[in-house]
């Protein structure tokens, strides 16, 4: 089997937070990653959608960012608003 070219191979020591919680009626899975890789941003994972993103502060207060890319509604996205800053 021919070997397949890679354009980029990094391996990073990693830290995960996983933290789940409710807010309002709806709960939230995630997983918190950082990396020097990320340039002080953190990736978020919404574990039970299989969505995630590179945030940061100024990132999540983004009209429509989260409800974009997590796929959340406008409530949704206001409770998880609220949350992610204490968590980044």
């Amino acid at each position: 089997m021919a070997e397949r070219p890679l354009l980029e191979d990094i391996t990073q020591n990693t830290s995960t937070r996983f933290v789940s919680f409710t807010a309002g009626s709806h709960r939230f899975e995630l997983a918190l990653m950082k990396a020097e890789y990320f340039n002080n941003q953190t990736m978020v994972i919404n574990l039970p959608k299989n969505r995630q993103a590179l945030l940061d502060h100024e990132k999540i207060n983004e009209n429509g960012h989260l409800e974009h890319m997590f796929q959340l509604s406008a409530v949704e996205a206001e409770e998880l608003r609220n949350y992610l800053p204490y968590l980044l």
